[in-house]
């Protein structure tokens, strides 16, 4: 199929070229869609019986939910608009990506119909009005279907050896004994030191590459239906059977560093974790939960990063968020922000808020506010108020005090204390940056910090703190738990232990750094729980690498980590209805840029609170009094635009 001519409703338009059978082949006339009868109908596509290479040929016709017809629904990725080709449905042309006319050769059967819905032929997209509406019906079409059929594409011969072995290694395995046997980690294991892992340990980094992986609407598609197979232009697979090797790579330290992958490759596992985890809870999440859980997932469409969600979403948070094409991407996410600020009560959503990793730019959305989150970009929150099991309480106080004044956030809260330095070293990966280099830069940043540590005036220590580590200094005791701040809150945690692991870690970097690895203690070689100690600390490395934060010290000589781009003079401020301590930008005019959460060693368990507290003599029972709050001193009035 040869690329036919330039093609262009609207010659304003970038050009947009059509395939076609062949050369100078006319073009008939355009499909004319009906309008639907009834909002709450679909159509289903039947495609005409026909050979690999001819032209698809087929009819729409319209369905309502439960009506017992049957199909099956396609999840692809549409794949680049600047080049479509046509099929001919009722006789008159519908224009389609290149990726979905091959998926339509391969699926189509030779000698019956087939019926099937497909997102670019069964809504007309030209009509927002009806895109809005098909939105909320997209997850009872999937689930209401025979199955789904995911489409990874049709040059996926670099897939071929990755999904063969995963195939071999776990298709007489069932969930149960993947979750125990042993043995499949050490075949693992096995073939990762034969000869055939040249070939295949590649295929599979660039099979979790796919962009199916990351696009917004294929969460959704994937769990709405427990027969879902993963279709290529030579081989299939369930995608039980994928999510099932995830996990196996995924909860398993030996396996992980044996099957090395690339950043996007990390990303598509984990969010086959996280689908994995949908599933087995079987329970309804707030959109804002599963706005957090994708939030490194992509649209073509901004606004689907939200509305390809509706349909998963507890039926209580459904009405949060009605689709509506009509409206701009900054609208859709603003509304959002604000529902879910009115129904919490609280400023929860300030914790989503912040640039992606990396990146020490803004949103690119216009007239985005700052205290609204840009679910377009990969950012991934390292704080949280609910996910641990000791929460932090920064503020002492849950329910907001403030309002949304149009575009505006005005709320009140303390100015905690304001940033003083910043780590130079940001240890996010260079370009073609081997282990060892980045190794260097990682600990180039802990000799940083810990001459931060030692300057500072008091580390976040006050005089009275006992020291709880035997293996750390006074003056170095509050990085080691900033870095570690998220295991600390873990159930059980014990404290001696993590501590000594970070002494470990930088005992092991260092021998790495300067090539004397062999001069190691023996145990730091084989004994599995020394290993395990290093990389669960080199763990939270990499996943600050992969946020992009920063040590940095404060005015009053506290330690913490904050946004890449923060800098001298942010004020670390804490807002009544957020448990977690923001950072702000100040502006000349008096108002604020609201940047993301930070951590600051020290004031993360309310202490700054409950010394206001105590020399106010404000009691926790009077918490709630707004109107004693607003006139206690330290007391400010935050406007963030």
């Amino acid at each position: 199929m040869a690329l036919m001519q330039v093609y262009n409703e609207n010659p304003d338009d970038e050009p947009v070229y059509l395939l076609a059978i062949e050369k100078d082949e006319p073009l008939p006339s355009k499909y004319q869609y009906k309008p639907l009868s009834d909002p709450r109908n679909f159509r289903i596509l039947c495609i005409e019986p026909g050979v690999l290479g001819s032209r698809i040929r087929g009819s729409l016709h319209e369905s309502r939910p439960n009506d017992g017809v049957r199909y099956s629904a396609l999840s692809y990725v549409w794949g680049s608009p600047q080049i479509v080709a046509y099929v001919l449905v009722e006789g008159g042309y519908s224009l389609v990506t290149e990726n979905l006319y091959a998926a339509l050769q391969h699926l189509r059967l030779e000698d019956e119909p087939s019926y099937i819905w497909i997102d670019q032929i069964c809504i007309n997209q030209q009509d927002p009005e009806e895109r809005s509406q098909q939105v909320m019906l997209m997850h009872d079409i999937f689930s209401q279907s025979d199955g789904i059929t995911i489409w990874l594409g049709q040059d996926t011969q670099p897939y071929e050896a990755g999904l063969l072995f995963i195939i071999k290694l776990l298709a007489q395995t069932s969930y149960l004994e993947l979750a125990h046997d042993n043995a499949l980690v050490e075949k693992v294991v096995d073939f990762t030191n034969s000869q055939d892992a040249s070939e295949v340990l590649p295929s599979l980094s660039a099979l979790y590459e796919n962009r199916w992986f990351s696009r917004s609407w294929t969460f959704q598609e994937a769990v709405c239906h427990p027969d879902t197979v993963i279709i290529t232009s030579f081989v299939g697979v369930t995608l039980e059977i994928l999510i099932s090797f995830t996990r196996l790579l995924m909860r398993n330290d030996t396996i992980k560093l044996l099957i090395p992958l690339s950043h996007e490759s990390y990303r598509a596992t984990r969010q086959l974790m996280i689908l994995d985890q949908y599933n087995a809870s079987n329970s309804d999440q707030s959109l804002l939960q599963l706005a957090h859980a994708t939030r490194d997932r992509s649209a073509t469409d901004l606004r689907d990063r939200l509305y390809s969600l509706i349909g998963m979403a507890a039926s209580t948070d459904q009405q949060a968020l009605t689709p509506n094409y009509g409206y701009s991407t900054a609208r859709v996410y603003t509304e959002f922000a604000s529902s879910v600020i009115q129904e919490s009560n609280t400023l929860q959503i300030l914790e989503y808020v912040g640039s992606p990793a990396g990146d020490f730019g803004e949103s690119n959305l216009k007239d985005l506010p700052s205290w609204v989150p840009d679910w377009s970009l990969g950012y991934f929150p390292l704080l949280s108020a609910t996910a641990s099991a000791k929460p932090y309480d920064a503020s002492k106080l849950s329910a907001k005090i403030g309002e949304i004044q149009e575009s505006e956030l005005v709320t009140y809260g303390i100015k905690a204390d304001e940033i003083l330095t910043i780590a130079s070293e940001s240890y996010w990966p260079e370009p073609g940056e081997s282990e060892i280099e980045r190794l260097a830069r990682a600990f180039r940043t802990v000799r940083e910090i810990t001459e931060m540590a030692s300057l500072s005036k008091s580390s976040g220590i006050n005089s009275e703190q006992e020291q709880t580590s035997r293996f750390i200094l006074p003056e170095h005791q509050a990085w080691c738990e900033a870095l570690i701040s998220t295991q600390l809150r873990s159930k059980d945690a014990d404290k001696e232990q993590l501590l000594a692991q970070v002494v470990l870690y930088l005992d092991v970097l260092n021998h790495r750094l300067v090539g004397k690895e062999h001069l190691m203690p023996e145990e730091y070689l084989t004994n599995p729980v020394v290993q395990n100690s290093f990389a669960t600390i080199h763990r939270q490395f990499e996943r600050m690498t992969h946020a992009g934060r920063r040590f940095c010290t404060t005015t009053a000589g506290r330690l913490g980590w904050a946004a890449r781009r923060a800098m001298k003079g942010d004020v670390v401020a804490l807002l009544y209805g957020c448990v977690v301590p923001i950072l702000l930008r100040p502006r000349q005019d008096g108002r604020y840029e609201c940047l993301e959460a930070c951590y600051v060693h020290g004031i993360m368990d309310g202490e700054v609170v409950e010394e206001a507290m105590r020399v106010s003599g404000i009691k926790e029972e009077e918490m709630d009094d707004e109107a004693r709050w607003k006139g206690y001193a330290p007391m400010e009035r935050f406007v963030i635009v």
